[in-house]
């Protein structure tokens, strides 16, 4: 019998990081950034999923607020790649975005492979702001027949141990109403776009959606699911709470606690991340640490793991993943998707948590629309909801009460705010005029109203 031909892949590496609002030390991120991989060799796409990118009021109002958190991981990335391919060769910045706290960037070793950019945002937090949300981009990537089309998205849902029913619920937001258009990324990077601004109604809702039947799909983030439902008793953390030295036999291991997650224990029931998958999971718990260190220290090296003692260690930061589809696995037997390496990294200084990353093959061939009667409950045939008509007007109103909230709490909870909010009172008084630094203030019954002037292009010093 003839041998098969070798299929072509892609070699995909996912990372989502807590960053606990704070920017990021270059040097640390870089010296871990690629320590989840399975080989020394640069992927040919890096994806990025952050959390809490930075502090509340910059996430919220975004553009120029967010330039330098978004630098610090592109001289990050840069300065790891450069180091792990020997050659000096890096990475080109294939998009970087942001629901509020929530950010996306991804990164190709080969730009010019990439096509047809969509993107897509939801919040979900307070007055579906971006508190807490999800963003994602779709691409195809390759040529012809060795290409393939992705989607990432990025998410942080809904804290605490007993909001197991808001994450679900969450999750349920983020399919109805997460829905992609054509688009370039936000900070400057130009890319093949798709047809101009296509309206939703222009393709079937379900390829506008994260379940789109031809494409791959990869979720990550803060995903908050736990391992309780309520706080930890006083004592847990002395008595119950895993440790390095625990053995696998041992009930205080790690792996008893993972009995109890929640995503795993929802998702298996049908009630969350329909029909994803995840690698298995061998590493401890990412999730809540003190900020006493040791810091980019391994698991082997470690004596006693730093928990928090008022939350459970929890698995809150995922990575899942849509396997192949059963009529492409029918129609090629040797397509599979090939988790090569599911890891935590070490804890870094300025985060809770711990990133996890997902290094990952992927065939590179289309996904074709499945026939009549194929795919069965795979959600790419059957979406387990429906995409909310309102989706567009819904975000258009969220988003103007980010630019509310973000700017109030920029005035009143930051230090150059307040100078900047003095100035603009000062300068409006002695020029008699409410038009100052491109936003207008208006006095209505005790209560500032700001109303946004080309804020993305204004960057705001004190």
């Amino acid at each position: 019998m003839a041998k098969l031909p070798e299929m072509k892949t892609l070699s995909l590496y996912y990372l989502t990081f807590n960053c606990g609002l704070a920017l990021i030390d270059t040097d640390d991120f870089a010296s871990q950034l690629f320590n989840g991989l399975s080989s020394p060799h640069l992927p040919d796409l890096l994806v990025l999923s952050l959390q809490e990118i930075a502090p509340i009021p910059y996430s919220l109002i975004g553009g120029s607020f967010l330039v330098p958190y978004f630098n610090r991981f592109h001289d990050a990335v840069d300065k790891a790649s450069k180091k792990l391919s020997n050659d000096g060769s890096a990475y080109t910045s294939i998009a970087a975005r942001n629901v509020g706290l929530t950010g996306i960037m991804i990164y190709a070793k080969d730009p010019t492979l990439i096509q047809d950019l969509e993107a897509g945002e939801i919040g979900v937090g307070a007055w579906s702001m971006g508190n807490k949300g999800a963003i994602g981009i779709r691409f195809t990537y390759g040529n012809g027949s060795t290409s393939t089309e992705l989607t990432f998205v990025a998410a942080h849902l809904a804290a605490m141990e007993e909001a197991l029913q808001r994450r679900n619920q969450d999750w349920k937001n983020i399919v109805r109403g997460l829905v992609f258009s054509s688009t370039t990324s936000n900070y400057g990077t130009t890319l093949p776009r798709g047809d101009e601004d296509r309206p939703l109604l222009s393709i079937s809702p379900q390829d506008a959606s994260i379940y789109k039947s031809t494409s791959h799909l990869f979720v990550g983030g803060d995903l908050n699911y736990r391992t309780s439902i309520i706080s930890p008793a006083p004592n847990d953390h002395n008595e119950v709470f895993p440790q390095p030295q625990d053995l696998v036999s041992s009930p205080r291991h790690y792996s008893s606690l993972f009995e109890n997650d929640q995503l795993n224990q929802e998702r298996l029931a049908g009630r969350t991340f329909h029909g994803l998958i995840e690698a298995p999971i061998s590493f401890p718990p990412t999730y809540k640490y003190k900020s006493e260190g040791p810091f980019m220290t391994s698991d082997d090296e470690l004596n006693r793991w730093p928990w928090a003692k008022h939350r459970w260690p929890s698995w809150c930061d995922r990575i899942l993943y849509l396997d192949m589809p059963s009529w492409v696995q029918k129609a090629n037997p040797q397509a599979k998707i090939i988790p090569n390496k599911y890891s935590a990294l070490p804890l870094l200084p300025t985060s809770d948590h711990r990133a996890v990353a997902l290094d990952i093959t992927v065939p590179l061939l289309p996904i074709p629309e499945p026939e009549e009667g194929e795919g069965g409950d795979d959600p790419r045939v059957k979406m387990p909801f429906d995409i909310d008509i309102d989706w567009k007007k819904k975000r258009e109103k969220a988003r103007m009460m980010e630019i509310v909230v973000g700017l109030t709490l920029y005035f009143t909870n930051t230090r150059e705010g307040a100078a900047l909010f003095v100035a603009m009172i000062v300068g409006a008084v002695g020029a008699g005029a409410p038009l100052i630094t491109g936003i207008y203030v208006s006095w209505d019954l005790g209560t500032f109203v700001f109303r946004k002037m080309n804020l993305d292009n204004m960057i705001l010093s004190g």
